[in-house]
């Protein structure tokens, strides 16, 4: 009877214990359930936690509605979390890549006015993501897609002057390949 007397405190704390793991494992199994609920009845909830905005926007891309998708991760990309905000940054500009080549893949080129803001807004989101993770290769990949499709293209800022203007007007070439003469042959 002794004995029994001296496991029964520890019986106790086991008890006490496991039943404070079930309440709490069958609160994240209530919520996720309700969750998943929303998601098939195709009704989303109205939390602001980051992951929760970012599963919502990753549906609403999956129902192609690209606009809610892209409004959802804007309002995720200056989380605290890294990692949703480089998703975040990512799947906007993947977004952005996707609607510039159905543009011009429908179009043609007489639809590259409107598909150079589109890879714009992508290369600064995969910039974006590249910044907040600089080892991310996929992110690196795709923005070397977009910077074939569309450079970066730096003005030179060049001023005119007058003397510019006067060594166009007494027939002076410009420096480079036009003023060597005769025929270049290639390497040596």
């Amino acid at each position: 009877m002794a004995r029994h007397l001296n496991i029964m405190p520890c019986m106790v704390v086991v008890f006490i214990v496991s039943t404070a793991v079930m309440v709490i494992s069958a609160r994240g199994l209530y919520s996720a359930n309700r969750y998943n609920e929303n998601l098939n009845s195709n009704r989303l909830h109205n939390s602001n936690q980051p992951q929760a905005v970012f599963a919502d926007a990753y549906l609403w891309k999956q129902k192609a509605n690209d606009q809610k998708a892209l409004a959802l991760y804007a309002s995720i990309t200056n989380s605290k979390d890294a990692s949703i905000a480089q998703s975040a940054h990512y799947n906007s500009a993947n977004i952005y890549l996707k609607q510039a080549l159905k543009l011009l893949d429908e179009h043609g080129f007489e639809a590259w006015d409107k598909a150079m803001p589109l890879l714009s807004l992508a290369k600064e989101s995969y910039r974006d993501a590249l910044r907040l993770n600089p080892g991310w290769m996929d992110a690196k990949y795709n923005y070397e897609l977009v910077l074939r499709l569309a450079p970066i293209i730096e003005s030179q800022g060049r001023k005119s002057n007058k003397e510019d203007d006067e060594d166009k007007d007494m027939g002076v070439p410009p420096d480079g390949w036009p003023s060597i003469p005769g025929f270049p042959r290639g390497m040596p």
